[in-house]
């Protein structure tokens, strides 16, 4: 009788440390193969020089569109791929007058990284997964002045955060908020002998997922 309780119980044992690792297993077998996301949204550029007397020139926010890939390695945890694409006006800030446009600005981010996935947050059909992200890239500005386009490209880190939200199997949206952090170099933009400065960049989007 004692033999057949050990056996029991090393079944019983062996059933309870079996389940966790199967419904990991059946997780991660679930997870797609990669994931495509374009999306759309708005660019805040920060100002690209302060000069005296609170005049500056800023780099012209606008409308942001692009797409990102995302490669999960297990159920927490991705690799991501960004590039987009936003288009503003070339602005000097002057108190009082107020901001005059000098031109026209072209911005371009590339850059990849990983993501952090929190569990999944249940509320009736839908599910929520909010999300971390950070990377490194480049970030390129095309500024055009009276008919004559310089370019600057500049190494940029980048911090987000956001949620995704299934709708249907392979189909789901997704809203992020992005920082690019990175020095813009004016001498070579411009050829005008102004120190760099810091810059903050955020991207604020919406996007759809698509699940292969």
């Amino acid at each position: 009788m004692g033999s057949f309780i050990r056996l029991g119980s090393l079944v019983a044992l062996a059933v309870l440390t079996a389940a966790p690792l199967a419904a990991q297993t059946t997780k991660t077998a679930s997870l797609p193969l990669v994931e495509v996301s374009p999306y759309v949204g708005y660019l805040a550029a920060s100002n690209l020089a302060d000069g005296p007397l609170g005049t500056s020139i800023s780099a012209g926010s606008g409308g942001l569109y692009g797409a990102q890939v995302r490669i999960p390695l297990m159920s927490s945890v991705s690799v991501i791929g960004n590039f987009a694409y936003s288009a503003g006006k070339l602005r000097a800030g002057i108190p009082i007058v107020g901001g005059i446009s000098l031109g026209d600005a072209k911005t371009y981010l590339f850059d990849g990284g990983l993501q952090l996935s929190a569990p999944e947050l249940a509320r009736g059909s839908r599910s929520l997964t909010p999300f971390v992200q950070a990377g490194v890239g480049g970030v390129r500005r095309d500024l055009s002045v009276a008919g004559i386009t310089n370019r600057s490209t500049n190494l940029a880190w980048n911090i987000g955060a956001g949620g995704d939200m299934e709708i249907l199997p392979g189909l789901g949206v997704r809203i992020l908020v992005k920082d690019y952090i990175g020095k813009f170099d004016i001498r070579e933009a411009t050829g005008f002998d102004v120190e760099s400065r810091t810059m903050h960049d955020w991207g604020f989007s919406l996007g759809v997922n698509l699940s292969f």
